[in-house]
């Protein structure tokens, strides 16, 4: 039974956090997600997050003695959403303004201060998106929104262009009622995900997400370099198309109006020393300027577009092995003919092992090609 004292805190606190200038604020409570940790262990696990079930579905884990768990969201939903069909690539609509993990951080360290203003001694630990914690089963039990199929938290008012946040505490709190799932019949999120990482309702296969491709390090097969198709970093079409981002409030926080544009010929001008604020302070920075440059070498090879060769040529002698790699399958893919002169110098020069078999692959390819065509 819920005293009238802990109603009157968690008034304040939802008061606060609005003044703070979060859309949304739920309580949950702080037993396990025994419901998530089910569904985890049957699944493989991004590499994005923790990696050790027990610990992102067990609040306790995190702050001994939790008893509430306080729910936040800020919505960065744009109108700059027609812009980005005109670019040469796209850019997630999450990562086109101010990195939201500092946006959040930050406000959630005033709710927190203010917490333990009104309340001295109580304990507090707020995450946001760092994989520790099942953010959106917290905002989900909070009744924040519902979990759509697409895996997103799904909100009647905001839908899902949402940043997730909590701030976990020992101060026990009126728990909210949770949302009811509303999806329904509707699958058209699952039928217009290009490549076809929602494998089935409430069910998305990472690995084969092209937001996570775009994020992931290393040297990708092709076959998913060709899934990435014009996508700089990230994806947003399973929400585009879900039927409650139409006509959600949008750009209600400056932070988070779009600053970047998917600009291929800016982000391979970009030097270690020489980033632009805007571009260094985006969340899509957070794997450095080398995945940035990978992905907008791909871009330019789904492009199928020959006028780019110059660009790419100026990146040949490029102190990371790994643009190297990727500029020579670039050349290799655009206009063999063209620059096999230069690949063939490049091979008898080059002494890093991911590059060298980059080069050998497109030698190998165009000798069966020409032996296919002698047949």
């Amino acid at each position: 039974m819920v005293n009238n004292n802990t109603r009157k805190i968690t008034a304040l606190i939802k008061e606060k956090a609005g003044e703070i200038g979060f859309d949304l604020v739920g309580i949950s409570t702080a037993e396990p997600f025994y419901a998530a940790r089910k569904i985890l262990q049957e699944r493989s696990l991004s590499e994005f997050i923790a990696n050790d079930i027990e610990l992102l579905t067990t609040p306790d884990l995190h702050l001994a003695g939790v008893r509430s768990i306080i729910a936040l969201a800020l919505s960065y939903a744009s109108s700059a959403v027609q812009m980005q069909h005109q670019e040469e690539c796209y850019i997630s609509l999450y990562a086109r303004g101010k990195d939201y993990h500092k946006v959040m951080a930050q406000k959630m360290v005033q709710l927190s201060e203010f917490i333990q203003k009104i309340r001295p001694g109580a304990k507090v630990k707020a995450y946001s998106d760092t994989g520790a914690l099942l953010d959106r089963a917290i905002a989900q039990r909070a009744g924040l929104g519902w979990i759509g199929k697409n895996n997103n938290l799904i909100n009647p008012t905001y839908g899902s262009y949402l940043f997730l946040g909590e701030i976990l505490t020992d101060l026990e709190l009126a728990a909210d009622q949770e949302i009811i799932d509303r999806c329904g019949d509707c699958e058209l999120c699952l039928k217009s995900c290009p490549a076809g990482a929602l494998i089935d309702q409430y069910h998305l296969e990472a690995k084969h997400c092209i937001s996570y491709l775009t994020q992931q390090k290393g040297i990708l097969p092709e076959e998913d370099r060709k899934l990435i198709g014009r996508n700089l970093w990230g994806c947003d079409r399973c929400q585009q198309v879900c039927p409650f981002n139409q006509g959600v409030p949008v750009d209600r926080h400056q932070q988070f109006k779009a600053r970047l544009t998917g600009d291929i010929q800016k982000i391979l001008s970009f030097f270690k020393g020489g980033i632009e604020p805007a571009w260094r302070d985006s969340a899509l920075f957070w794997q450095g300027l080398r995945i940035l440059k990978r992905n907008s070498i791909i871009n330019i090879v789904n492009s199928g577009n020959p006028d780019y060769i110059p660009l790419l040529s100026r990146e040949i002698n490029n102190p990371s092995p790994l643009i190297r790699a990727y500029v020579v399958w670039a050349l290799g893919e655009l206009d063999y003919e063209r620059n096999k002169t230069k690949l063939k110098a490049l091979y008898q020069k080059e002494r890093e092992g991911i590059v060298r078999a980059e080069l050998a692959k497109i030698f190998a390819g165009k000798n069966k090609e020409r032996s296919d065509d002698n047949d």
